[in-house]
């Protein structure tokens, strides 16, 4: 029995060794002061193991010279982890100060009053220099002990896996001492009781590695229990979320707990969907990591014991991210983790791409009936005014040589005018989507492109308003398609028409300036709040108040005239004042200068107005 004993005990000294040799490598792959502590306390256990079973096979022939060593060097990996747990929870400098003076006072006094190497029987001061050495050990390791046990509930799988195997693992080495202590020679003397101590002590080997450097196989049995409620809970995000940011804020919750991390984000794009335990800017940051890659990637912090893995999404509306920071009680993300969640990430980016896909149905169908809706009650109005008036003159009510019957023929085609504007505006919004828009861009005279729009829209602003064309000196050229520049002005005019009062002035300018051509559209209407200015381009938008209810319109037209002019390297700003009017500047760039020189310029009128 006794060589099989020796043979544990050398097991045991091997196994510390070599956890200890592998936590230092650790520190010296990944540094940090939280590896440094972790590492000082299981190599100095590995090489106080080492030193004692030397100090055995030699026969104590150097104890007077190894026993002082060994003492501070147990002490030194008691008080490594107590500090190894400060990094978790701050301990008190004061704290630190007292239990540094209590392990030195104590192994001080166990040296003073120390007995000779193979001494059988201790004296009173002896045994009670031994007891306080073990204690003070103890209360080092054991405060840790129970602060890791305690910390590891309600925490995810793997992280509760880590922090008790490490819990129990130094518990089981404080029991042996305890129990050793305790027992004194009695319990010494007794193989079986020595055998049954080693046995302990090399089953806290694997517990101590495992919190260290847990395989892959024990991650899956840690998470096992929990795999049910994941699969679940992937499944309700699939198919049940009912919006992007409500996936996103439930799909981060579990994304964290699957890795133990301490907070992430998932981001599309630009937009933050859900985050959770960190700072909008440092997502940002960590998500452009992956912004020219396919590929998970762990990123570094300026926290020493923290990193982060950023997983790319790829979203059908652009390029996303999770992104999931290691928590305070877990060492740092490995292969492991990136892999979990780089799985994890490919389930978010299925369930955001379907619920997108689903609101671009609903809103596809909500703008269908939109449409409809203003198609049909747009149409009908000018239709019935032409229909009676068809009917009138149908009838004889009405000569047409008559001023009445000229007067109808007016509105009339006033009518068919609105109608057929409405018809060109639904055509190229079709056109737009559809991507059939063509463009054939021509040198133009934005005066008389102005002239002619005006023209346009006098029928439907009738005597009620006065037009007013003001341009610049000097003649410009652009370089724009004719029909669709018509189709802004002519649009910008009519709405200026429409939101002013009788008698209010509409004035068109046209000038150049920074290489560009400006041309604003005014007018003295009721203008519009700074709140709604932000939904004036929006398809089918309109603002409807006390003032503007009566206007008709599909909220086609702002909408269009932005998009064309942005087809054509130009751009529609607004400005404007409620109860004082609004002034729409399109801005085109003027044509080149060879262009310009192909083309005779025409002389243009400073001032005219129309009405």
């Amino acid at each position: 029995m006794a060589g099989a004993l020796t043979a544990l005990q050398w097991l045991v000294t091997c196994g510390f060794v070599v956890v200890g040799i592998l936590s230092v490598i650790d520190w010296v792959r990944h540094r940090g002061q939280r590896r440094a502590y972790l590492a000082s306390a299981i190599g100095l256990l590995g090489l106080v193991s080492l030193t004692s079973r030397l100090n055995v096979a030699i026969g104590y022939r150097f104890a007077s010279l190894t026993t002082p060593v060994v003492l501070i060097l147990f002490m030194a990996s008691g008080y490594a982890l107590l500090m190894f747990r400060g990094t978790f929870i701050p301990l008190r400098p004061r704290t630190r100060a007292v239990v540094a003076v209590l392990a030195g006072a104590t192994t001080a006094f166990f040296l003073l009053v120390a007995p000779p190497p193979g001494t059988v029987q201790m004296s009173g001061a002896q045994s009670i220099a031994l007891l306080a050495l073990i204690v003070v050990w103890s209360g080092m390791v054991g405060e840790p002990v129970v602060r890791f046990w305690l910390a590891s509930r309600g925490r995810p799988a793997v992280q509760r896996g880590r922090l008790r195997v490490l819990a129990a693992g130094f518990a089981a080495i404080i029991f042996i001492l305890v129990v050793a202590g305790a027992g004194g020679n009695r319990l010494g003397a007794m193989r079986s009781v020595q055998i049954g101590f080693q046995v302990l002590a090399l089953l806290s080997i694997p517990l101590i590695y495992a919190s260290l450097a847990p395989p892959s196989w024990l991650k899956r049995f840690w998470r096992e229990p929990d795999e049910a409620a994941f699969r679940r809970a992937v499944r309700e995000l699939l198919l049940f979320s009912s919006d992007r940011e409500t996936l996103a804020r439930r799909a981060l919750e579990w994304g964290l707990r699957t890795v133990g991390a301490e907070g992430g984000a998932i981001v599309d794009e630009s937009k933050v969907l859900a985050i959770r335990g960190i700072e909008p800017e440092l997502a940002s940051t960590l998500v452009s990591a992956v912004s020219s890659t396919m590929h998970a990637r762990v990123v570094r912090l300026d926290r020493e014991w923290q990193n982060a893995v950023v997983v790319p999404l790829p979203l059908d509306s652009g390029r996303g991210a999770v992104v999931a920071l290691s928590n305070a009680f877990m060492p740092l993300f490995g292969s492991d983790e990136v892999a979990r969640l780089e799985e994890f990430g490919t389930l978010i980016t299925a369930g955001l791409d379907r619920v997108r896909i689903t609101e671009r149905m609903a809103e596809l169908e909500r703008t269908k009936s939109q449409f409809l809706n203003l198609a049909s009650h747009e149409l009908r109005t000018p239709l019935s005014v032409i229909r009676g008036y068809l009917a009138m003159l149908e009838a004889g009510s009405l000569d047409a040589a008559s001023p009445a019957g000229r007067g109808a023929i007016s509105i009339l085609s006033a009518k068919a005018l609105e109608m057929n504007m409405l018809i060109e505006q639904m055509l190229d919004a079709a056109r737009l989507e559809e991507g059939r828009l063509v463009l054939k861009p021509e040198l133009l005279d934005p005066v008389a492109a102005v002239r002619s729009a005006v023209e346009v829209v006098r029928p439907l602003a009738g005597a009620r308003h006065q037009l007013v064309i003001d341009s610049s000196a000097d003649p410009v050229r652009i370089s724009a398609d004719r029909e669709r520049l018509g189709t802004i002005l002519v649009n910008l005019i009519d709405n200026a028409v429409k939101y002013s009062p009788d008698g209010g002035e509409v004035r068109c300018s046209v000038r150049a300036q920074d290489g560009r051509v400006l041309i604003a559209v005014q007018d003295v209407g009721v203008g519009i709040a700074s709140a709604d200015l932000s939904h004036l381009f929006i398809k089918f938008s309109r603002l409807s108040n006390d003032q503007t209810g009566h206007v008709t319109g599909t909220g086609l037209g702002l909408y269009l005239c932005r998009e064309l002019a942005r087809q054509q390297g130009g751009d529609i700003m607004v400005d404007s004042t409620p109860g004082r009017g609004s002034t729409f500047t399109l801005t085109l760039p003027l044509a080149a200068a060879t262009e310009e020189r192909s083309t005779p310029r025409i002389p243009l009128t400073v001032l005219e107005a129309t009405g």
